[in-house]
């Protein structure tokens, strides 16, 4: 048994780790994909300290070089279940299930769909929710980023020095970015902004080659000759399996106080997958530091109410363990 499983190798998952082992925690780490989630999947970070700028898959690796350094377990698994008896929590996940006194929920968020004719189909065929992983397969060819926020932007911003054209696609009048995003892409040439439409269709053979999208005022539809599609519309968290133990709001956010505990002792959430104002890799630390201290802390609780409950006592109610009188 584990003093303490993390669920989920993204930012938050793995500084819990950090701060777990630290702590002298035996702590495995369950990651369903890729270590460093969404953070891993960003081209270029420009707002973590002490980094002008880093490659987002870099700053990924070197967490999680500093995880396995401190001799942290690692499992590649999906979670399908947590239950909690007797104070021991049982994760079970595609291969086996595994027991820890504590656990941190860290599973991130995934990637919102479109949900329109075509997107399934050409899924992987044409079809990217990540322009790190999947841009290198679109040189000099003609992309469109759907999206209007700082990951469409960012996503639009790479993929133009890959490909000859990359068309913008928001249903608002502006896009939603921050200042720094939006002025980046004024010195950009090759990127097309198209507000006012959306997606209706992703068609073409083998690979994509069309994306229909219409004008949300005239509701005139176009062809737009493009061999990618990448979609940037927003993440969503995913933790159904989660329900029993963790009270979630309107929108499936792990509710949490200010120390990351849940409604049940002992389990606790970091990171994007709980309900916060802000989700950047910082807070993503803060989130992981605090949820292992907080889950050492709970550790450490229980071990001295076990250590009081087991004293023998003597027959008048005292402590049987007898104090020497000093000579």
């Amino acid at each position: 048994m584990y003093d303490l499983i993390i669920i989920g190798g993204g930012v938050a998952g793995m500084t819990a780790a950090i701060y777990a082992a630290r702590s002298g925690l035996s702590t495995l780490i369950i990651e369903k994909a890729g270590f460093g989630g969404q953070a891993a999947l960003t081209a270029k970070i420009e707002n973590y300290p002490s980094y002008k700028e880093i490659d987002g898959f870099q700053l990924a690796a070197d967490i999680k070089a500093q995880v396995d350094a401190l001799g942290v377990e690692s499992l590649s698994a999906q979670v399908q279940s947590l239950k909690k008896e007797n104070d021991v929590f049982t994760v079970t996940t595609d291969s086996d299930s595994y027991q820890s006194k504590a656990v941190i929920i860290a599973n991130g968020v995934r990637r919102r769909e479109l949900g329109i004719p075509g997107e399934d189909e050409f899924r992987g065929r044409g079809v990217s929710w990540c322009a790190v992983c999947d841009g290198g397969f679109f040189r000099k060819k003609k992309t469109a980023v759907i999206g209007a926020g700082n990951s469409a932007l960012g996503d639009a911003i790479y993929l133009s020095n890959l490909c000859e054209e990359v068309y913008l696609i928001f249903r608002r009048d502006y896009p939603t970015a921050t200042k720094s995003y939006m002025d980046k892409l004024e010195n950009i040439d090759n990127i097309r902004l198209m507000p006012r439409h959306i997606p209706v269709e992703i068609k073409g053979d083998r690979l994509v080659t069309t994306l229909k999208i219409k004008n949300v005022d005239s509701g005139e539809e176009t062809d737009l000759t493009v061999n990618g599609v990448f979609e940037a519309i927003g993440l969503i968290p995913d933790n159904d399996v989660f329900a029993e133990l963790a009270e979630l709001d309107d929108n499936g956010y792990i509710l949490t106080d200010s120390e990351m505990r849940t409604k049940t002792p002992g389990l606790f959430a970091a990171g994007d997958t709980r309900q916060k104002s802000l989700r950047q890799i910082v807070t993503a630390c803060s989130d992981g530091a605090q949820a292992a201290t907080a889950a050492h802390d709970y550790l450490s609780d229980t071990r001295s109410r076990s250590n009081i409950d087991t004293i023998p006592q003597s027959p008048n109610g005292g402590s049987s363990l007898s104090q020497r009188e000093p000579k």
